[in-house]
């Protein structure tokens, strides 16, 4: 479907969004909003991204970060007053926060509230004195994936350990994945792991680790071409492997797995702080969900949407893709990248970063 095509079948629906009235557009007109995401995750899908504009007469500017401290640090050198909306995962919300990098949110502003997952809504990662300081977008697993076509399917994290998968794994470079991932390997508890026990376990990982990669292209370059078979990967980058054919077996393992959830925050500061409410409710919304996951741009990189409407209003051949359901329907072990004290993860990435220069 062409991206005009697209536009024109969603400019109807997309303007009966709660939180961006008619009267506000003109208001809008000729604001510029700099959103700070990864690429390829939303925020810079072309369709989407020309409905808002064409919804409100503000234009889109993308910066791209390559980790969650990259973010911090380009808020911390010369972003404030630059930058408008940023997307930290859940555990960094509260790092922002008391650094004052984000700006309470004023939830009576976002019409899709009501709507989101209640464990992500009434978490108290976003939360800092008593007032919320980010909005859950979306979710997903990084969880275990082989090549069926070189491995039969694991049960268990134990597979990246065993010496014969040496050469042969890629694993997610972010310290906390890295270090809830061997906590559910040790049985250990993944919010207050021994770091001990863990810094044991990555060691011995690292034998067989043949690719550390941090985004979704590193993994399917190495995967497609055979550098890599087994290894974390991200649940919406396994769907869309799947969907497209290739010989990928996705896994909750029986000890456990890693969820995490991606959120919107509007930075101090910003200039344009009735705009950036727009967009929050935009990107929130069933309507916007329905469009990006069920007409995606090329390499867009998709994830569940936190709002239960959008969750029941996607296509199923979309929710498939995502890997939606054994996702929100997994009764096993869950290990939440949430509520991990700033401290506690200046000790994560210290371990994580020394693990890898060993």
């Amino acid at each position: 479907m062409s991206l005009t095509r697209r536009s024109v079948l969603a400019a109807g629906a997309l303007m009966a969004i709660p939180g961006i009235a008619r009267a506000q557009t003109a208001a809008f007109k000729g604001q510029a909003l700099t959103v700070a995401s990864w690429q390829n995750y939303g925020s810079d899908d072309a369709a989407t991204v020309k409905m808002f504009q064409d919804m409100t007469g503000a234009t889109i500017k993308n910066v791209y970060f390559t980790s969650e401290d990259d973010l911090l640090q380009m808020l911390r050198q010369g972003g404030m007053g630059k930058i408008d909306v940023v997307l930290p995962n859940l555990e960094y919300v509260a790092t922002g926060a008391q650094q004052s990098l984000f700006q309470p949110i004023d939830t009576s502003k976002i019409h899709t509230w009501s709507s989101l997952e209640e464990r992500f809504s009434a978490d108290p990662s976003i939360r800092l004195n008593g007032q919320v300081y980010a909005v859950p977008w979306v979710q997903g697993a990084t969880s275990l994936a082989v090549n069926t076509d070189v491995h039969p399917t694991p049960t268990s994290w134990k597979v990246l350990w065993d010496p014969a998968s040496k050469g042969k794994v890629g694993f997610f470079d972010d310290p906390t994945t890295a270090i809830m991932t061997a906590a559910l390997y040790l049985g250990e508890d993944p919010q207050n792991p021994d770091l001990a026990k863990v810094r044991t376990a990555l060691l011995a990982l690292k034998e067989n680790v043949k690719l550390f990669w941090s985004s979704g292209d590193d993994w399917n370059k190495a995967f497609t071409t055979g550098e890599i078979t087994m290894g974390n990967l991200w649940s919406g980058l396994a769907g869309t492997l799947k969907t497209n054919g290739h010989p990928l077996d996705y896994v909750f393992p029986d000890d456990g797995t890693v969820v995490w959830g991606d959120t919107w925050a509007i930075v101090s500061k910003t200039p344009h702080l009735d705009l950036a409410y727009a967009w929050i409710n935009f990107l929130t919304s069933p309507a916007y969900f329905t469009q990006w996951i069920g007409t995606p741009g090329p390499n867009q990189e998709l994830a569940v949407p936190v709002n239960t409407d959008a969750v029941k209003a996607l296509p199923q051949a979309a929710s498939d893709k995502l890997m939606a359901g054994p996702l929100l329907n997994y009764k096993g072990k869950i290990a939440l990248q949430t509520g991990i004290s700033p401290a506690a993860l200046k000790k994560w990435t210290q371990l994580w970063e020394d693990v890898k220069a060993s």
